[in-house]
């Protein structure tokens, strides 16, 4: 009986025997190879199903929920092709002496030594009086980003007395007096909102400026537009930005539009003197300056552009003369009085003029490079709850 239980016992011992050899820190026979031990690896969790927990007080073996991830702000999308990125230079070439209108409008050189070609005349419209009709000409993408942002503010703020719209530039871009700029099609000068009957060229300040409806189009400029700069007189700055700070406007986003301690960037807002009573503001233009730089050879080669005037400024020393002047920056006498406004020959010693030269359109060193739009943050609530994505503003 008892061989018979050693048979039954025996295989049991040594799957036992077996068992205890590959423990880890076992000893293995003498002169045995020594084997590595298995990697444990952990069991899955068995699946468990998800209950929704009851409202009210956390009990003390319960945990918290993971709080959900703040989605990232929302990316601006890239702009479309450039209309006329397929056409090689010879086909653009081809098109602008057989069918220029085609090509659209084109901002060539900068906005103080440059030219217009295709502009589009700023029309009246509801919301807004346009000044001199001669002087509105503007690219394409200039008046539609005027006229978009002046009617985004009557949205806002119905029952809006209409806004004057000034000089762009001429037809064919160039100097027009008594600007430097103004010359590409990409700069205007509006006016400003006031909370007395609004007229052209009135000095705005906190007793007649309204308010909320300026800060509320200045908003919409920077954010739903290209602007590459507004100059503004910096007394209605300080105004605007107490204002915006009081309706709970992030005050670094602020400063990255007027200038501050809480920016590195360089104000989008700018102080130029004048600019009291009026504001004057230079859009960037992705499609038409593109085009300018391609077309600016082939343009200056078939004479369809031409040189437009720029000017230097020169302050009279005791003993000058006009003739002397003259002389010196190679121009005629009754050129400096006419970009003057002289009706006579007298100039004054310490005074600043304006001399003419022609120099030529600049032409851009190389592609066109829009900064992003200066966005408050996703938080942020506007003047009447103006609130703006990145995703909605092309």
């Amino acid at each position: 009986m008892v061989g018979a239980m050693s048979r039954v016992l025996l295989p049991f011992l040594l799957i036992g025997l077996q068992a205890c050899a590959a423990l880890p820190g076992s000893r293995h026979p003498r002169g045995a190879a020594a084997t590595q031990p298995a990697v444990a690896t952990r069991a899955p969790a068995p699946e468990v199903e998800e209950t929704t927990p009851a409202d009210g007080p956390l009990g003390p073996d319960e945990t918290p929920e993971e709080p959900e991830a703040t989605p990232p702000p929302p990316t601006e999308p890239a702009p479309p092709p450039h209309p006329l990125a397929k056409l090689s230079d010879e086909q653009l070439e081809q098109e602008l002496l057989n069918d220029p209108d085609s090509l659209g409008s084109v901002s060539l050189g900068q906005t103080n030594r440059g030219a217009l070609f295709n502009g589009v005349l700023m029309p009246d419209g509801p919301y807004w009086k346009v000044v001199n009709p001669r002087q509105t000409w503007g690219t394409r993408e200039t008046v539609e980003a005027i006229e978009h942002s002046i009617t985004r503010l009557n949205e806002e703020f119905p029952d809006t007395q209409p806004l004057y719209v000034g000089d762009i530039s001429e037809k064919h871009g160039g100097h027009i007096a008594p600007h430097i700029s103004h010359q590409a099609g990409r700069d205007v000068d509006l006016g400003y909102y006031y909370s007395v009957p609004n007229q052209w060229y009135v000095r705005a300040d906190g007793s007649n400026l309204d308010i909320p409806r300026t800060w509320a189009f200045t908003k919409i400029l920077v954010t739903e537009s290209d602007v590459e700069h507004i100059f503004m007189d910096r007394k209605i700055q300080k105004v605007l930005k107490e204002y915006a700070l009081q309706q709970g406007e992030d005050p670094a986003w602020l400063d990255s539009l007027f200038g501050g301690p809480l920016s590195h960037q360089r104000p989008l807002i700018m102080h130029e003197d004048g600019h009291d009573t009026h504001m004057h503001v230079r859009f960037y233009n992705r499609i038409a300056q593109e085009s300018g730089r391609r077309l600016y050879r082939m343009m200056i080669a078939h004479h369809m552009i031409k040189p437009p005037t720029y000017y230097v400024h020169y302050k009279v020393k005791r003993g000058d003369n006009l003739g002397r002047i003259a002389k010196r920056y190679h121009v005629k006498i009754k050129a400096i009085k006419r970009a003057n406004g002289l009706h006579s020959s007298r100039i004054i010693a310490g005074r600043t003029y304006k001399i003419p030269q022609r120099g030529g359109v600049t032409a851009p060193r190389s592609a066109i490079v829009i900064p992003p739009r200066r966005l408050p943050p996703p938080t942020g609530s506007g003047t009447s709850g103006h609130t703006t994505t990145a995703a909605a503003q092309r």
